[in-house]
């Protein structure tokens, strides 16, 4: 029996894409079973971050077992042998006392390895995956898609700060989500045509009001982060269709907070399965040649007066999900 793996490759490129965001990114394991449900298949998926882990787990087992495995996983990382442990240090104090990182990534490379196999390689895995992590010394993204799994994905995870930069071949990375959180353009770069955009929403972004210090701060890393995420949807070229799931409202969580795993799962899945199975009611529409590859009216997110960098701006923060195609580009 050949593999999805070898079967895939001979289809249209698809690519499934995986946000980063920490506690969030059990939002993407309803999204995932929502596709899997609707027989929706990759040719590649590619993660960052949380989106790393959860993306090798589904090219792992792209089946509503392997879901549920993976649902599990995020359920049990608020047990006490959970994969970041709440530290009982005041905020100012864990910000300012020594060290290289607020957490060791001992427990999560545990997890990693009971999720995934402690001594599994890229190459196991049923659908091609890669993952990004942001190297110190260059600045530079770099993608990871041969080799043992678990370093690589530590590496995309390796939020600054919270985590321990991870050593590679005598290279230092940290989080990929500090050079492209939403790797549409990878997706792009291999070829693809079609493009699920699995991302958590206005993960992360600070409150309007800059009291302090710290929170511009924030602010800026959020702009800077996000609005990657946005020029690189603006940079579609003419053809490539992207389908934002919909992430929906952000929930109001502490970055270390696990215990909502299983509600986050479970509100994924509901927005995923509606909002797919709503494109998929309009189908024929959408495929006969005047309207080809045109987007439900209420998904929509482009309004005749506005400039196609401003639909890629809404889609990318939009709750209720998009679907963007460059060949409604607006002068």
């Amino acid at each position: 029996m050949q593999s999805l793996r070898s079967l895939t490759r001979r289809k249209p490129r698809t690519a499934f894409v995986l946000s980063g965001g920490g506690n969030l990114g059990a939002l993407q394991v309803g999204m995932l079973r929502a596709l899997v449900e609707r027989e929706v298949q990759p040719d590649v998926v590619l993660g960052c971050s949380a989106g790393a882990m959860n993306g090798a787990a589904y090219a792992l087992a792209p089946t509503l077992a392997g879901m549920r495995r993976l649902e599990e996983f995020w359920i049990s990382a608020d047990d006490d042998a959970g994969v970041m442990p709440t530290s009982r240090l005041p905020s100012v104090l864990q910000l300012i006392r020594k060290g290289s990182s607020l957490h060791s990534n001992q427990r999560f490379r545990e997890g990693l390895e009971a999720l995934l196999g402690a001594t599994r390689r890229f190459e196991d895995l049923v659908v091609d995956f890669e993952c990004v992590a942001a190297e110190v010394e260059t600045a530079a993204e770099t993608w990871f898609h041969e080799g043992l799994l678990v370093p690589a994905i530590l590496a995309s995870a390796a939020m600054p700060a919270v985590f321990p930069t991870v050593v590679i071949d005598g290279r230092r990375y940290v989080d990929g989500g500090v050079v492209d959180n939403v790797p549409v353009s990878r997706a792009v770069e291999l070829g693809c045509r079609e493009i699920y955009v699995l991302h958590v929403g206005r993960h992360g972004r600070p409150d309007a009001e800059v009291r302090r210090p710290i929170d511009a701060a924030l602010q800026a890393y959020w702009v800077a982060r996000n609005g990657r995420f946005a020029r690189d949807l603006a940079a579609l070229p003419d053809g490539v269709e992207a389908v934002i799931l919909p992430p929906g409202r952000r929930p109001e969580l502490k970055y270390d907070d696990f215990s909502q795993g299983a509600e986050l799962a479970r509100q994924g899945y509901e927005n995923a399965a509606a909002f797919l199975d709503e494109r998929a009611a309009r189908e024929p529409e959408r495929r006969r040649p005047v309207d080809y590859l045109k987007p439900l009216e209420r998904l929509r997110v482009s309004a005749r007066s506005r400039t196609w960098f401003q639909q890629a701006q809404d889609a990318a923060v939009d709750p209720d999900g998009a679907v963007l195609q460059a060949e409604e580009r607006e002068a």
